[in-house]
């Protein structure tokens, strides 16, 4: 009996002890690697990239506490465009035995950036197709995915996946606009190919799946002005009928089809059309021109539709009496007709001199919005 519990008490000092030693080791290699984790935090905030990625790889090997971190560290590589950093930190991390299911799926998606970051498209598709399929990733993979087939310029994918995907907003963009668009885009291929056929064909695809795609109207328009301008008129009122404002983006182009054409009867209809669509925030230089023109220096029916704005008035005034100090009057025109119109994105803020049906910093769809010289300058008295 006595050495039945010599053998107990032997036993439970040395499962204390063995359980003292092991918990003193792993106290131990957790401060190694704690210690180890911060000095690859010194390195990366002093710059020396390379020794910081070296231990925080090895770290991924031995300590799964420091998975999120990496993670985000892959994220802040992929910010700063070192692409090849970023592909290998979440490359690894997708190498480890036994990786949890969910850190998996994170890791693939932020590898799926990485690549589509780095501009390998087909690779970030590849993952972005298989990861969609989990509902917590759907939406934003659809999201890259359409971004994938834009920059790549891969039209059809693009009109295909928009028409499988079982929503009515896709990036904060309906559905019918994305496709309408992206018709647009296949057209200017085709017209680039001079396949006029086709590219009128997809274009009126384009109305088909939206009645109030204006760049399928504007498009129209513009390749019908020297072959056939009554056809190219039509076009033109359509648009103007989905939003007035193309009075303005396509002045320069509307006084095309008059001076191209050289026809009476053309000209009368623009001068109809401009006149009845026109408003106090719709006064063009290039616009009131033609007006002054076609009315043998008569501006009044214009100038009065547009009397409220008063770069209406002031043009009108410095143009009537441009030949009184031809120099000064000339150069004040010229200043106010170069700078009378900017574009702006309503999404993001980006501004340009041109007008573009998608904007180049954040990629939305018919965000870009003319801004004239009356809306951006404050006239006192």
């Amino acid at each position: 009996m006595i050495e039945i519990l010599i053998i107990v008490i032997f036993i439970a000092i040395m499962s204390i002890y063995f359980f003292t030693k092991s918990s003193v080791n792993e106290s131990s290699t957790a401060n190694i690697y704690s210690a180890e984790y911060y000095r690859g935090l010194n390195y990366l905030l002093n710059n020396e990239d390379d020794k910081a990625l070296k231990i925080f790889t090895d770290l991924i090997d031995v300590d799964s506490s420091t998975i999120e971190t990496h993670l985000a560290l892959g994220g802040v590589y992929r910010r700063r465009g070192e692409f090849d950093k970023a592909i290998l930190i979440h490359q690894n991390l997708l190498s480890r035995p036994n990786l949890d299911k969910g850190i998996k799926n994170q890791s693939l998606y932020e590898l799926s950036k990485d690549f589509f970051a780095a501009g390998l498209y087909d690779k970030s598709e590849k993952i972005l197709l298989n990861l969609k399929t989990n509902k917590s990733y759907q939406d934003s993979c659809n999201e890259y995915l359409l971004l994938t087939y834009e920059l790549s310029k891969d039209w059809d994918k693009a009109i295909d996946f928009s028409k499988s995907i079982k929503s009515d907003l896709i990036r904060n963009t309906t559905s019918e606009i994305l496709i309408s668009q992206y018709y647009c885009e296949k057209s200017l291929d085709y017209y680039n190919d001079n396949q006029l056929n086709k590219m009128i064909t997809v274009l009126k695809k384009a109305i088909d799946v939206n009645k109030n795609c204006a760049r399928a109207y504007k498009l129209l328009f513009e390749v019908n002005i020297d072959n056939n301008p009554s056809l190219a008129i039509d076009y033109l009122k359509s648009l103007v009928k989905v939003d007035s404002k193309f009075l303005l983006i396509s002045s320069k182009e509307i006084v095309k089809l008059s001076s191209r054409n050289k026809d009476s009867s053309i000209d009368k209809k623009i001068y109809d059309l401009v006149l009845s669509a026109s408003s106090t925030s719709l006064f063009s230089p290039d616009l009131y021109e033609f007006m002054i023109n076609y009315n043998s220096e008569d501006s009044s029916e214009y100038v009065l539709k547009l009397s409220n704005n008063v770069f209406t008035k002031m043009y009108d005034n410095l143009y009537l009496s441009k030949n009184d100090n031809s120099s000064f009057q000339s150069d004040f025109l010229t200043l106010i007709r170069d700078n009378y119109l900017s574009f702006s994105c309503s999404t993001c803020g980006y501004t340009s001199k041109s007008h573009t049906w998608q904007c180049p910093s954040c990629n939305s769809w018919e965000s870009i919005e003319p801004s004239t010289i009356s809306e951006r300058v404050t006239i006192n008295g």
